[in-house]
């Protein structure tokens, strides 16, 4: 049944049926769905229950289509727990969760569908696993070469936290939300939660924003692997595995978020061009733990690292870092405030970190390090930056050697920063500073660094060495 409903002359909607719903604010997000009114496709009209029983998946497939059909409109989830496999959102349609609305995932597994991410390319690949990849990228709810939608509201969309036995590593089930080869789409207002595998999957995407999310529980939270026009606002994450991951971004501002991760907070792992990463707060330990490898092992919450950015992390991903800004950002809790590497095929350009606090960072030092033929960064500027050491750890203290790193930061023989393989460096305003008394490392190292500019730096000093440790050929200069 379709209900329609004639918007007023001002910018805000409001639907109206056998039961209120809440009024939203029209904006751009919403063009694709102005007429001289607005078709609303209501799935209980469609056959769905709500009862937390019923699988409603036929039902709401059915809406959708419908929507879809006739131009676009609201495809509307009321108050109730709809439990569903795979929902198919086509394109010009708004799915809109009504307050105290569930989206529950089937533990039926055969519920779920899936179309193939496509296999990757020299490039730019993607690195997916593609031992079964049909199995990988089954969803609960899938957008797949659509255009133009939205998921909004205040409801849940609950994963139901189901395992897959066939799947990656022989637990990790359907992701919440998996995007893939679209485009103009918006996820907002609505929570995300306990969902098989990561809660939102991101593949070949374009303008796409998410914004104002609650997202708990699951694997990663937002992955996306192939993105441009893409903004992630005021998002509050709290996952098991990583908060935000993925790579080959372009022209990507993460903003306002509260990222909570037994893994780790910011994670890129293919190159990215134009990130912002401003006004975010990133702390552990993880209130959701992670489980690394099997079912059988243990969850853990120790959180490894704030923002750790290795292109190449899970093999060749060619391509450069630059025009990379990370502004105003708190960290604290976690075990690495920043790490990034350059690996093979890798160069970076202008990576700029400004206005960062970090407390509470109990392992290893920050770094920025190119090790492969040919790589390094060019120009890195750090400025108003204080991060605060407190490392128990005597394995850790007592580190005398650097080695090359593999997906994660590790520790260093500097109990502060550590940088390899870059052109020019700028400290301006940059305190490192570490509590207790066990400490005998230098504070700084680098190794194959062209440039250094030192414009007020302060750090602890120990007792009987040199704080500053550096390659002959490194060139201070000290305003």
């Amino acid at each position: 049944m379709t209900r329609l409903i004639y918007p007023c002359l001002f910018v805000l909607i409001c639907i109206t049926t056998n039961a209120s719903l809440d009024c939203f604010a029209q904006n751009s997000r919403f063009e694709h769905a102005k007429s001289d009114s607005i078709k609303i496709f209501n799935i209980k009209d469609y056959g769905a229950t709500g009862d937390g029983k019923s699988i409603d998946t036929e039902h709401i497939n059915k809406a959708i289509i419908d929507c879809s059909n006739n131009g676009g409109g609201i495809v509307l989830v009321p108050e109730g727990t709809f439990v569903t496999g795979t929902i198919l959102l086509k394109s010009n349609v708004i799915l809109y969760l009504e307050k105290k609305s569930i989206i529950l995932g089937t533990d039926d597994i055969s519920q779920y569908k899936s179309n193939n991410i496509r296999r990757n390319n020299s490039d730019r690949p993607l690195h997916l696993p593609l031992h079964n990849n049909s199995t990988w990228s089954h969803a609960l709810i899938l957008l797949d070469q659509v255009r133009n939608v939205t998921i909004t509201g205040s409801g849940r969309i609950d994963g139901n936290a189901i395992v897959d036995k066939k799947g990656e590593e022989g637990w990790r089930g359907p992701h919440g939300i998996l995007i893939k080869e679209s485009q103009n789409i918006e996820i907002s207002g609505i929570s995300i939660s306990r969902s098989g595998n990561y809660n939102i999957l991101g593949a070949d995407i374009e303008e796409v924003k998410l914004v104002n999310l609650l997202i708990s529980e699951g694997s990663d939270g937002i992955h996306i692997r192939g993105g441009k026009n893409l903004r992630i606002e005021n998002c509050k994450i709290f996952t098991g595995d990583d908060a935000i991951a993925g790579g080959y971004w372009e022209n990507m501002l993460i903003t306002g978020c509260t990222i909570n991760s037994s893994c780790n907070g910011i994670r890129l792992i293919l190159p990215a061009i134009n990130l912002g990463i401003v006004d975010c707060d990133i702390f552990g330990p993880g209130i959701f733990g992670h489980r690394r490898g099997s079912l059988n092992n243990p969850l853990v919450t120790n959180s490894l690292t704030g923002i750790i950015m290795q292109p190449g992390a899970w093999g060749l991903g060619p391509g450069s870092l630059d025009k990379i800004s990370i502004r105003n950002v708190r960290i604290r809790n976690m075990q690495t405030a920043l790490t990034i590497v350059l690996k093979e095929g890798n160069q970076a350009g202008s990576i700029d970190i400004e206005d960062i606090t970090a407390t509470g960072i109990y392992r290893n030092a920050c770094s920025v390090e190119a090790w492969a033929e040919g790589s390094k960064f060019e120009n890195i500027k750090i400025k108003n930056v204080s991060v605060t050491y407190h490392v128990d750890d005597e394995q850790v203290i007592g580190t005398t050697s650097v080695y090359k790193p593999n997906t994660e930061s590790r520790a260093l023989p500097y109990w502060g920063f550590y940088i390899r393989n870059v052109d020019h460096i700028i400290f301006e305003n940059v305190t490192f500073d570490y509590l207790g008394n066990k400490e005998i490392r230098p504070a700084i190292g680098f190794e194959k660094v062209n440039k250094v500019t030192f414009d007020d730096i302060k750090y602890r000093t120990v007792s009987g060495i040199y704080s500053i440790k550096h390659s002959k050929k490194c060139k201070y200069q000290e305003n």
